[in-house]
């Protein structure tokens, strides 16, 4: 009885040690498992106990309310005129989409077009005198037009005013010419009497040798009573006469000789007053012509912005003119144009404490 009793609580140890066994050997991992989840909890709730704690404690401001809009980052964009003008024609309406440089108002072009062309006409018509005066005073043969005359050279008006400065050049020229060429054949003319007075002169004293020699030899004569004395006193006026001849002859050289050089003076007093004179031109037309042009461009400027052009692609909101016939003063706004595909703004008004 005592051998059985020992032997079942013998095989009853067996297993509780085998037991004991499988725990102790499962024991370490579920040890681990339990301190990470304690971590776990542990973080949780230290991480909720300070956030806690900092919405209690931290200041903070209140939440207000505010009116608010959302609106574009760039704005919108406002279509206005530099000059202003009469309506003639409104292309667009109200909510209407456009795209940039898109007509949407034009102006009546009357006046604009009036006012440049009267402009136009003379800054073109000083152009062309202009480059006459300038074909004058360098002596050129033809007249090189500026380029703004060349690009209207098909405008009949600018033609003819192309053509009236060719003829007005050609006729100044012509009359400088004449001018010049009868003080040359004055020149001429003097020079062929001085060539006849110098052949006169050698006649002359040929002349009066021969009388002179004549003179000495019948004073010889009448001193002996060969000769009379009246032949004496015959060839001794003879002598005088001549003498007064020659005395003639070389004045008329003299004098020729200083018609010539008052002749050739008068030439080179023409050409500094035909030069004087384009220059002074020259000063005169190039001062206006600098004017007109700026008045040209930007009447001309004036006149391309007859149409209104839309600045940017987007929505039209704020139509202002809305038929034709309506004034719009200078930098008066005729509408307003949402750009499309531009980044959004929130705009608030929060009031201060």
């Amino acid at each position: 009885m005592a051998k059985n009793s020992l032997s079942k609580r013998h095989e009853a140890a067996l297993p509780a040690a085998a037991g004991g066994l499988v725990e102790s050997e499962a024991s370490p991992l579920d040890t681990d498992a339990g301190r990470a989840g304690r971590i776990g909890l542990w973080a949780l709730g230290m991480g909720l106990g300070g956030f806690l704690l900092w919405a209690a404690f931290a200041p903070l401001d209140e939440g207000v309310a505010a009116p608010g809009m959302v609106a574009i980052d760039t704005k919108r964009k406002a279509v206005q005129h530099l000059t202003g003008g009469i309506v003639k024609e409104v292309l667009v309406r109200e909510g209407q989409s456009v795209k940039e440089g898109q007509v949407v108002v034009k102006l009546d072009e009357a006046v604009a077009k009036a006012n440049f062309e009267a402009t136009r006409q003379r800054y073109l018509s000083l152009r062309a005198a202009q480059a006459r005066l300038q074909a004058e005073q360098a002596g050129g043969r033809a007249i090189q037009f500026h380029p703004d005359l060349q690009a209207s050279a098909q405008d009949p008006l600018i033609q003819a005013q192309m053509a009236t400065q060719e003829q007005l050049m050609a006729a100044r020229r012509s009359a400088l010419n004449a001018d010049l060429q009868a003080f040359n054949e004055g020149v001429q003319g003097q020079e062929g009497l001085i060539q006849g007075y110098q052949g006169m002169l050698e006649s002359r004293k040929s002349q009066l040798a021969l009388l002179s020699e004549e003179l000495r030899n019948t004073r010889g004569l009448v001193a002996e009573g060969y000769a009379p004395r009246n032949r004496q006193f015959e060839l001794e006026r003879a002598v005088a006469e001549s003498n007064t001849s020659l005395a003639e002859l070389q004045g008329n050289t003299i004098r020729a000789r200083r018609t010539i050089g008052e002749l050739r003076q008068k030439a080179i007093s023409r050409q500094q007053e035909y030069r004087k004179e384009v220059e002074t031109q020259m000063a005169e037309v190039s001062r206006e012509v600098q004017g007109e042009a700026e008045k040209y461009r930007a009447l001309q400027n004036d006149l391309q912005r007859i149409d209104i052009k839309a600045p940017v692609s987007g929505q039209v909101v704020g139509l202002a003119v809305q038929s034709a016939g309506g004034v719009i003063q200078s930098g008066q706004k005729l509408m307003d144009i949402v750009p499309s595909d531009e980044p959004l703004l929130l705009e608030a008004r929060v009031q201060p404490h």
